[in-house]
């Protein structure tokens, strides 16, 4: 059966941009895609660049996870959730541009922002105070959080993305 990831968020092509963006990206979705997997599987088959992979998947919400019994121990599965994107989005040109100065930011330059804000936030910031800050306007600030591997929103607050 197909079960296809609704995209009516212009925000959310942050995220899409980049899940897809190298080999082992593609790779190690298209095993998920198949089987249930284990990240120590991933790890093993594609280093450390599969392990990002499959944890920026699980912050997307791309792949679920389920624990089994190995040898005594808990171990987390990841799978893939869709298998399909549905895509409408309608939005103001004002928006359009804030999106995409971020999804287009260069990695380097998106790697210094990402860290300043990183600092900034500590143990959590009103996403509001952020803005502020760092001089961005809340839809920017929204596509930073959803392409970052170390930001997540919490409420109103951006937090530092906890590490499983």
């Amino acid at each position: 059966m197909m079960q296809a990831k609704l995209i009516n968020d212009i925000t959310d092509f942050a995220w899409l941009s980049r899940a897809f963006d190298s080999k082992v990206k593609r790779d190690v979705f298209n095993e998920v895609s198949k089987e249930w997997i284990t990240m120590e599987y991933i790890k093993e088959k594609y280093g450390e660049d599969g392990e990002k992979a499959l944890r920026f998947f699980e912050k997307i919400h791309l792949v679920e996870t389920r624990w089994m019994m190995q040898e005594g121990k808990p171990i987390k599965e990841y799978h893939a959730f869709y298998t399909a994107f549905h895509i409408n989005v309608m939005s103001s040109m004002e928006v359009i541009k804030d999106v995409f100065s971020i999804v287009l930011m260069d990695d380097e330059e998106f790697s210094e922002l990402e860290e300043k804000i990183y600092e900034f936030v500590g143990n959590g910031e009103l996403s509001r105070e952020v803005e502020r800050n760092f001089d961005l306007s809340p839809v920017q600030m929204k596509c930073i959080v959803k392409r970052s591997m170390k930001l997540e929103y919490k409420g109103m607050k951006i937090e530092r993305l906890e590490e499983n």
